[in-house]
């Protein structure tokens, strides 16, 4: 009698060789997404806390900007094959241009379900056991996505307070009512562009997480239709 968790390993395994296919287009995608929204913002602010620190530069506010263009250039980079559908969208209908997406789906999906009935040959039961074993499997890597998006969050937030962006000068403390305004001003403003930033790589990082939840939720429906065959 074979182990239960036999033919889940048996599926997995001829998942993994698919997804080989796409594997360094996937991995460069990840990678960019750290490098640009993790790697280089910390860079700079590493560059900017050592101005700061050596004196080099007195108010490093005024470059704080710097460490938030990398991520807002590669979420433009990211969206941009998506602006250029547009023309086409616009041409054929929003419902048009869904139903065609939907049309390509079903076309891989049955194929796929032909080459799973093919190569890994399961029986209706372990079939089932496969679909039960998936969805358990999408819904940690969920909720495990979530954390390491709140984890990583907190991490950029606690980068922006050891920078200390945000402080008032301590010039400002003994200035009339209007330089403190100004000042005011100016920190609502950094803050502003902080919560931007935070916001703008938690959703980066959170939608990278969610590719792996993609293809696999994609398999489960395969799954799902190929135990279909058995009715």
């Amino acid at each position: 009698m074979k182990p239960e968790h036999h033919a889940y390993q048996k599926f997995i395994q001829w998942v993994q060789e698919d997804l080989n296919q796409h594997r360094l287009m996937v991995n460069r995608k990840v990678f960019s997404v750290v490098f640009w929204c993790l790697v280089l913002p910390a860079l700079m602010s590493l560059v900017l806390y050592g101005l700061k620190k050596f004196q080099i530069v007195n108010d490093v506010r005024q470059f704080s900007v710097i460490v938030f263009t990398p991520p807002f250039l590669y979420a433009l980079y990211s969206i941009w094959p998506t602006f250029r559908e547009i023309p086409r969208v616009f041409k054929k209908g929003g419902i048009g241009a869904t139903l065609e997406e939907s049309v390509r789906e079903v076309e891989w999906r049955e194929q796929v379900v032909q080459r799973l009935s093919q190569e890994v040959r399961l029986t209706e039961r372990e079939w089932r056991l496969v679909g039960f074993h998936l969805d358990r499997e999408i819904d940690r890597m969920r909720m495990q996505n979530r954390h390491m998006t709140l984890l990583s969050g907190v991490v950029l937030f606690f980068m922006f307070q050891f920078l200390d962006l945000g402080s008032l000068p301590e010039e400002v403390n003994g200035a009339g009512a209007g330089e403190l305004v100004r000042s005011w001003v100016e920190q609502l403003s950094q803050w502003g562009g902080q919560v931007f930033s935070l916001l703008l790589f938690s959703t980066l990082f959170y939608l990278s997480g969610t590719q792996i939840h993609r293809h696999l939720e994609r398999y489960r429906v395969c799954v799902e239709r190929l135990g279909q065959s058995f009715d």
